[in-house]
Parts: C-alpha cells; sequence; structure tokens
C-alpha cells in the first residue's frame, strides 16, 4: 500500500470533511480562505488517491429497532477460503462489517 504525503491544507479539509462530510466545499473554502477551486480540486486528488473513499451517511441501528451489536468471531481450517466465506457474509444484511484479523479467528 502507498502512503501519502499531505500538506497542511489538506490536512484541514480532511479534519472539516470528517466534521461534516455534506459542507458544501464554498463553505470550506471560507473556513480555509482559499478558492472554491482550490478545495474542489484537492478533494478530488484526495479522493483519486485512495485517501477519501466515499462520504456517507450515518444510519442510527436503534432507531430502526436494532438492540444489539454483537462480534462474532469465525474460525476457519483453510484460511485461503477466506474469500469465498466473505462474499457468503455478505449476503447475510445483518452483518454491516467484516474484518480479517490475526490470533484465535480469521474474520471478526
Amino acid at each position: 500500500m502507498e502512503n501519502f504525503h499531505i500538506d497542511d491544507t489538506d490536512r484541514r479539509i480532511l479534519e472539516i470533511l470528517m466534521e461534516d462530510a455534506r459542507i458544501p466545499f464554498l463553505e470550506v473554502a471560507r473556513k480555509l480562505g482559499v478558492s472554491g477551486a482550490t478545495i474542489h480540486q484537492r478533494v478530488k486528488s484526495l479522493t483519486r488517491r485512495g485517501i477519501i473513499k466515499g462520504t456517507c451517511y450515518e444510519v442510527d441501528p436503534g432507531r430502526l429497532g436494532y438492540r444489539t451489536c454483537a462480534y462474532i468471531g469465525i474460525y476457519l481450517d483453510e484460511a485461503r477460503l477466506y474469500p469465498e466465506v466473505v462474499e457468503e457474509l455478505h449476503k447475510i444484511p445483518e452483518i454491516t462489517q467484516c474484518h480479517y484479523t490475526t490470533g484465535g479467528y480469521i474474520l471478526l
């Protein structure tokens, strides 16, 4: 994985966007004292380089009736089966995340 160095302006843009991903670029520009075009170009570059992976809405699962969050460790006899198992887990709508891990389990 390639690491990218970012400057202070990029870092400040990221901080603002992490607070509110829906903030208009012009408002970010005003906060940083630069043009809207600068913000647009920098966000585009951060996205192209994979530093920004996307934006999303955060949903409150409790408001949808989900009252329990469970972490389940999965051990596989053969680690090579990982891609197939993850593909099957994606078919279960209640599973929201799946992580490859080390230690006693292959997946969490």
